[in-house]
């Protein structure tokens, strides 16, 4: 309320508050003040509520992060044979031999060479010497899977030696007389098959496209005999040769 004041000549004078002394000036500082740290109070928590989310698009993307195993390393398979020389005679895989993948040489003289398998079809009967002669059809060596049971015979050959083949195989083009897996020894696919060197039959396991043919470094009407036969041979299929040496051409 404003207050009166007389002078010394009577005149009356209406004195006003200071306005820093008025009440709805200070209520209006209050609320202004209070504004002002609500301000503040939200901002914090809006960059606390930021915060939070950053961190949450953090993890968020740190769990998508992909994870890479190292590769497996191939594994190996480990041959059991054990190198052994023998003479003419009849021996018997497990006993005389120790089951495995072996490379079969003439060391001295030449004669038969073969196996009553009853646990699959990959029988040996191939002449064998210490060097090739086309005409009858002899060869030095002979790369085959033998297993436990087998009979083995050999017939007129002096000495034999049965040398274990490498544990790692490796997919090869030119092949010696023997039983080739493909997908160990020859990589699947559509070959071209020729013969290199000497003459015998080409078999494989392989159902309705099974190869049965005699191949040679020459053609023979009388015989049946081709020097080449185009096939597609797949993983698991077994090709038999008893040619001194073939050549597989990709095609």
């Amino acid at each position: 309320m404003a207050k009166e004041i007389k002078d010394k000549d009577g005149i009356t004078y209406v004195q006003k508050k200071p306005w820093y002394k008025r009440f709805w000036v200070w209520v209006l500082i209050v609320v202004v003040v209070f504004c002002i740290i609500g301000g503040m109070s939200s901002g914090s928590d809006d960059e606390s509520s930021s915060s939070n989310d950053n961190s949450s698009s953090k993890t968020t993307q740190q769990s998508k992060k992909t994870t890479f195993s190292k590769p497996k390393k191939a594994v190996v398979e480990k041959n059991t044979a054990k190198l052994v020389t023998l003479g003419a005679g009849t021996y018997t895989v497990g006993r005389d031999i120790e089951p495995g993948r072996y490379t079969i040489t003439a060391a001295s003289g030449s004669g038969n060479l073969s196996s009553d398998n009853e646990s699959n079809d990959e029988e040996i009967n191939v002449i064998l010497g210490t060097t090739v002669d086309n005409d009858m059809e002899q060869i030095t060596s002979y790369t085959v899977d033998l297993t436990k049971d087998e009979k083995i015979k050999i017939e007129s050959i002096q000495t034999t030696k049965f040398v274990p083949t490498p544990n790692k195989r490796k997919f090869q083009t030119a092949l010696g007389a023997g039983h080739w897996e493909v997908g160990k020894d020859i990589k699947p696919g559509r070959y071209e098959i020729t013969a290199l060197q000497g003459s015998g039959n080409l078999i494989s396991n392989n159902g309705e496209d099974d190869i049965n043919e005699i191949l040679g470094t020459t053609a023979d009407e009388d015989s049946g005999q081709i020097t080449k036969v185009t096939a597609d041979l797949v993983k698991g299929e077994i090709l038999n040769t008893d040619l001194q040496e073939i050549k597989l051409t990709a095609e």
